[in-house]
Order: structure tokens, then C-alpha cells, then sequence
């Protein structure tokens, strides 16, 4: 296998409150935007176009239709009945363990630009992590070199990385993307300006 960067695009959570309020998962979601595409499926156009097949997407085992969206961009696909941020990444990292890089990118953003997430994907050559920021808002995705790998690993539940990025303070990298910091958690959220 040939070594590379790669997107992690973590789409394993329970998608509770939205469901709660909606009765509907939220990578499912096509809003009025004038975007035809489900929530999830924006975001895995995104990270194919910026990393071709080199896109692995977390999931839950019992999401059936995300799974065959996934499969249908081509994208690796690990299952995980996650219990939060941190086991999603360790998942995802472990599957695909030889890659040099990982941009842990969250699939419940459809604003992001494509040019943020190059960007970050570029910078990766020259840091151990790398993160966007808008108006001194950190963003994502958030790129972690291979020498990370371990670290990765340990992660658990729904502590994510920041202890890693604690330690290992990222490259910041100004952008002019309001998506980089904008997620959707409720249907309200879609009122956001963009």
C-alpha cells in the first residue's frame, strides 16, 4: 500500500438532539439551501475532492443507508458503535494505520470550503498538527502527522484530541471560512448565516 495523507470524516455519532427535534438523522438532512445533497453526502464530495479515495468515514454499524452512501463515493468505511469523538478517531486511525497523515474532518459541517481543507491537507507536509481559524475561532478539519499514530490510538470516548493538540500545539492557519466553525447539532442551526 502506497503511503499518504488521508481524511478521516467522523460520522458515528447518535445524531440525538436533532433526531429528538426532527425525528431525523442529520447526515441525512437535505435542507431548502439550495445544495441538493444530504448533509453527509456534501461533506463526502468535499473529502473526495480534496483527497481522491484516501477518505475513511466513521460510522455506526446500524446506519445502513450513510454506509451505502459512503461506499458509493468510493471511501473506506470503518463501523464503530462510538462512544464519542476520541474512540470514532482511534477507529478510524487504526483501519487505516499506514497513512502518513489523518485530517479528522466532522461530516455535520456543510459550510466548509474546500480551500480550508486543502489548505490544512498542504500544511500537514511541514507541522505534527495543523488547524484552521477564523477570527481567532479554532476550526476544522485538524490534521495530525504519522508521528502522532499512537496517540491517536489511545484516544477514548468523547475526550477527542485535545490533549494531543495540548501537547503539541498546531499550526494555525487564518482563513476566511465561517464553515470551518460552524456545525449543525440542531435543525435551528441551518438558519446560520453562511
Amino acid at each position: 500500500m502506497i503511503a499518504s495523507t488521508g481524511i478521516l470524516l467522523m460520522a458515528a455519532g447518535l445524531s440525538s438532539r436533532y433526531r429528538q427535534l426532527s425525528g431525523q438523522h442529520k447526515l441525512q438532512t437535505a435542507p431548502a439551501d439550495g445544495n441538493p445533497l444530504s448533509l453527509l453526502e456534501r461533506n463526502l464530495y468535499l473529502a473526495t475532492a480534496v483527497a481522491g479515495r484516501q477518505v475513511n468515514v466513521v460510522l455506526r454499524p446500524e446506519d445502513g443507508e450513510l454506509i451505502a452512501l459512503a461506499r458509493r463515493y468510493h471511501c473506506a468505511v470503518t463501523l464503530l458503535a462510538s462512544r464519542g469523538l476520541g474512540s470514532s478517531i482511534a477507529a478510524g486511525v487504526a483501519n487505516r494505520s499506514w497513512w502518513t497523515g489523518w485530517l479528522v474532518m466532522l461530516a455535520d459541517m456543510p459550510w466548509l470550503q474546500q480551500n480550508t481543507v486543502m489548505r490544512v491537507f498542504q500544511a500537514l507536509q511541514f507541522a505534527d498538527t495543523v488547524r484552521p481559524m477564523w477570527q481567532n475561532q479554532p476550526g476544522h478539519p485538524v490534521g495530525f502527522d504519522r508521528t502522532l499514530r499512537h496517540s491517536l490510538l489511545a484516544l477514548k470516548g468523547d475526550e477527542g484530541a485535545h490533549t494531543i493538540l495540548a501537547r503539541h500545539p498546531p499550526l494555525l492557519i487564518d482563513v476566511s471560512d465561517p464553515g470551518c466553525v460552524r456545525d449543525i447539532d440542531v435543525p435551528a442551526d441551518w438558519q446560520q448565516s453562511q
